[in-house]
């Protein structure tokens, strides 16, 4: 049966046998000699030495368990999970899978994640750029009229830089135009943030529709690199060629498993209530100084201020030992600053310093 996904996938691709490593072929016995590992194990400083076998081919009971956590009791419908290292792979793998070089294009709204353009741009791919309106939302019919000229569509939702979250209704009229010509990917890293904004529950009926998710900011393993991709099978199928062999360590595999069960996702739940409360009292003092034009909303664990006059603010904090995130070079954002939230300390610290400006 042929697909969007199928119409969409390069022949080189769809006619791509995936690599058979050694777990990926699997097999029975008790003396596993297939791999080329050592049989026994050597003990590196504090480590456990259980290192010398390959982990899983692709680690399915790490995406059992994240689909578990996204679907929350209910029915999978036609939704597939893969972990991949980090939200940055997961784009990386879309533009090699549905992409040919100097060929097809993606489309992108900016200010948005500068990643979705470099990928695009590594791998020869050009980017179609719809800029996002004056509050930050999509320019949804300039979106559809551009769509057919490309085969993904990179949305991020809460945004970044910006903090807001696309309005589902926009969303919605998107992905009804694209159906029979774009993949639509939603960049979802901040959604712990905002759960109920999430767009999952829209794969079964939009087969178009991907999501990618990481346990980089919210659940706070930003070193372990482990992020997931969420789509239909007739997606995923394509997708899962492509992936390296042996993509996620066992260590990782391990931390981000303790890090999805019930009480990991409960303290990640209770971190994040704790971080919403420090940012929304950020965001009400810093509102308050004669030199903020505006604070714009968040549904994410940082804030974007647009700062008065020609003075560069991200200078004046690094100047005092306080690392931001200058957004200056986007047309969009002239003298906006992204400031991450940190803890109630390093906050106060952070506006003691803007109101002795």
């Amino acid at each position: 049966m042929e697909t969007l996904a199928s119409r969409l996938v390069p022949e080189a691709v769809k006619n791509l046998i995936p690599y058979q490593s050694a777990r990926r072929i699997g097999g029975r016995g008790h003396i596993w000699l297939n791999a080329n590992e050592l049989e026994q194990g050597c003990h590196y400083g504090t480590g456990t030495g259980e290192y010398h076998r390959y982990p899983d081919f692709l680690p399915n009971q790490l995406a059992e368990q994240y689909l578990a956590y996204c679907l929350k009791g209910r029915d999978a419908q036609d939704l597939e999970a893969l972990a991949v290292r980090g939200a940055d792979e997961a784009i990386d793998l879309l533009v090699r899978t549905f992409c040919q070089p100097a060929h097809d294009k993606i489309l992108i709204c900016p200010p948005t994640y500068a990643m979705y353009e470099f990928c695009a741009e590594s791998f020869m791919v050009e980017t179609v750029k719809v800029s996002l309106r004056e509050d930050f939302q999509l320019n949804v019919p300039e979106i559809c009229a551009r769509l057919p000229q490309a085969k993904v569509l990179f949305l991020c939702s809460p945004n970044n830089p910006t903090g807001n979250v696309i309005l589902r209704d926009d969303l919605l009229t998107v992905l009804e135009a694209s159906q029979s010509s774009t993949l639509v990917v939603v960049d979802e890293a901040y959604i712990e943030f905002a759960p109920e904004t999430t767009v999952v529950d829209l794969i079964a009926q939009y087969p178009n529709l991907v999501v990618i998710r990481t346990l980089s900011k919210a659940f706070g393993l930003a070193a372990v690199r482990c992020g997931f991709l969420l789509a239909h099978p007739h997606v995923m199928t394509y997708v899962a060629r492509l992936i390296a062999p042996y993509p996620i360590a066992d260590p990782v595999a391990q931390i981000s498993l303790s890090a999805l069960n019930e009480v990991g996702v409960a303290q990640m739940q209770a971190q994040t209530t704790s971080l919403v409360a420090v940012r929304d009292w950020f965001m009400e003092q810093v509102r308050q100084l004669p030199m903020v034009e505006a604070v714009y909303p968040s549904a994410t664990n940082f804030v974007l201020i647009r700062f008065r006059g020609p003075e560069c603010m991200y200078a004046y904090l690094l100047e005092r030992g306080i690392v931001t995130r200058n957004q200056a070079h986007d047309p969009a954002l002239k003298h906006c600053v992204r400031i991450s939230v940190g803890s109630k300390s390093s906050m106060l610290e952070t506006l003691n310093a803007l109101k002795e400006y």
